[in-house]
């Protein structure tokens, strides 16, 4: 049993949080870092957002310990950090180490969260499947669609008022989730900028006073201040290669991230994925494709093949799906892989014929071992 005197005021434990029959909702401890302790261990009221639950583990941190002295009597009083989430998520594969890091960084109201990586590596549904496990609410803003900074706001639109024609404010989908979460403030929200690389540089700019500092807030053009509430949480994601990034590449905005850049799935991932969403497809034939798919991802980074993009898990999907058709091997990598890149699969000079050939000498390769 740990001893009251050998827990100090600043020191960071982890409790496994159970109903407390004496406050309705409430929750106690009596065992901190899995070690049963004589003092019953609460978590500071004080603290508003972070709500611990029975049946939870979170990380926290030692705040107050009454009657240090006693043995028999007092609390351990604590400051929760971090919800410890499980390192699966339904649907999607996360290395554990990496699923770790994104729940400490969102749940640190101070940092925001950045996922790097290829396009159609799983992102944003990645993202969704964070949120679902911290039990939040999501809420996405496409930046692709975001050319000037207005749109971040939102903006005035005509509106017909009788047989005259007026302007209405109608807020962004971003000032739409802020004005949510101060309306919810028992609710936790994770609010994803998707496809952030896409977004123009003034429109970054619109977010630097939303996403620090102690006074966040979001001043509309149209007279509006909108707080940003401590119980939202702020990621973004972005895809990796100079095609799908500005082309100005702001490092102060960058700054404001904490970076954790995602891979492909595993090739055995991949194929389970597959077959999954697609019952149907042949399993030796769905493994071959990835084999193939993987070795086109190794190929963006060869210089004489100068490819612009990598093959993404959707296109895996696609090729699944036909096979699961009755489509040959042939054309469905054709049809969702080749077809993707620019220029004729005939024409050995464009990038379709490069991942072309590519395709036909690894399949012949693994059709004769």
């Amino acid at each position: 049993m740990i001893k009251p005197d050998q827990i100090n005021v600043g020191d960071s434990v982890v409790v496994l949080w159970e109903a407390n029959p004496k406050g309705h909702g409430s929750v106690k401890a009596n065992r901190i870092n899995g070690v049963k302790v004589s003092k019953i261990v609460l978590p500071d009221n004080k603290i508003t957002g972070l709500k611990p639950k029975p049946g939870e583990t979170w990380a926290c941190r030692v705040v107050r310990i009454s009657n240090k002295k006693s043995e028999t009597r007092g609390t351990i009083v604590v400051q929760p950090v971090t919800l410890q989430i499980e390192c699966t998520f339904t649907g999607v594969f996360v290395k554990p180490d990496t699923a770790r890091l994104m729940s400490i960084v969102l749940q640190n109201r101070e940092k925001n969260l950045f996922l790097e990586g290829d396009q159609g590596c799983g992102k944003s549904t990645i993202s969704r499947a964070v949120a679902k496990e911290l039990g939040w609410e999501f809420r996405l803003v496409s930046c692709g669609l975001i050319k000037k900074f207005i749109y971040m706001h939102g903006r005035y639109l005509p509106k017909a008022e009788g047989d005259r024609m007026g302007f209405a404010w109608v807020d962004s989908k971003l000032s739409e989730s802020l004005r949510e979460a101060n309306a919810k403030p028992d609710r936790e929200f994770l609010v994803m900028f998707d496809e952030y690389t896409r977004m123009d540089e003034d429109a970054r700019d619109a977010l630097l006073d939303v996403i620090e500092g102690k006074v966040r807030e979001l001043r509309l053009v149209n007279g509006d201040v909108i707080p940003v509430p401590p119980n939202v949480h702020f990621m973004a994601a972005g895809n990796a290669g100079a095609s799908f990034t500005v082309k100005r590449e702001d490092a102060a905005a960058k700054d404001r991230w904490v970076i954790i850049k995602i891979d492909y799935m595993p090739q055995a991932e991949e194929v389970a994925h597959c077959l999954r969403k697609y019952e149907g497809s042949p399993r030796k034939e769905v493994e071959m494709a990835v084999v193939i798919i993987n070795s086109l991802r190794q190929l963006r980074f060869d210089a004489r093949a100068r490819l612009s993009k990598a093959v993404s898990t959707r296109a895996a999907e696609n090729v699944a799906m036909l096979l699961a058709n009755g489509v040959s091997l042939e054309i469905a990598l054709e049809t969702a892989v080749t077809n993707q890149f620019s220029g004729n699969a005939s024409d050995r000079t464009t990038e379709a014929g490069v991942v072309a050939k590519a395709i036909e000498e690894k399949l012949a390769q693994l059709r004769a071992a």
